[in-house]
């Protein structure tokens, strides 16, 4: 292990700090004064990402869906389906989706001794495709239906 930790600024997407730093005015990001300056690189792509999802526009400026990404404390990938779900009256899907997103594989246990039974289980609920997302959403749909969330 190093004898210190790399800051949470160094090892981390930048795009959420961008997205506030902008929605605060502060414009030039190269100068900025950070505590521990991240890399140039990583610093420069986050702008790729946020003009991609539509919170810049091709000056650099924030847009207007731009200023209600940053409201949101959240990542910016994550802001913006939230966004886009109101349009499509699919929020709670999204919101569903994104949390157990957030914890990996963990959703799927694997017990060693029962390998092939969690693994026939987990090939259930990506029967109908969705990629690695509706699996997620049937998962939480059958521990909702079976009765599991009343105990909360």
């Amino acid at each position: 292990m190093e004898e210190n930790a790399v800051p949470q600024l160094l090892r981390t997407n930048l795009s959420h700090i961008v997205l506030l730093l902008l929605s605060l005015g502060i414009d030039n990001l190269i100068d900025f004064c950070f505590i521990d300056a991240p890399p140039l690189e990583t610093l420069l792509c986050s702008p790729e990402l946020l003009y991609a999802l539509g919170a810049l526009n091709d000056k650099g400026k924030l847009t207007k869906l731009g200023h209600r990404m940053a409201e949101l404390p959240l990542e910016p990938m994550m802001v913006k389906a939230l966004l886009a779900s109101e349009k499509y009256k699919c929020s709670e899907e999204v919101t569903v989706i994104w949390s157990m997103s957030s914890v990996n594989n963990a959703v799927f246990y694997r017990p060693k001794p029962k390998k092939m039974m969690t693994d026939a289980a987990r090939a259930a609920f990506a029967r109908g495709g969705g990629g690695d997302h509706m699996p997620l959403l049937r998962c939480y749909a059958q521990w909702r239906d079976a009765g599991f969330s009343n105990h909360w």
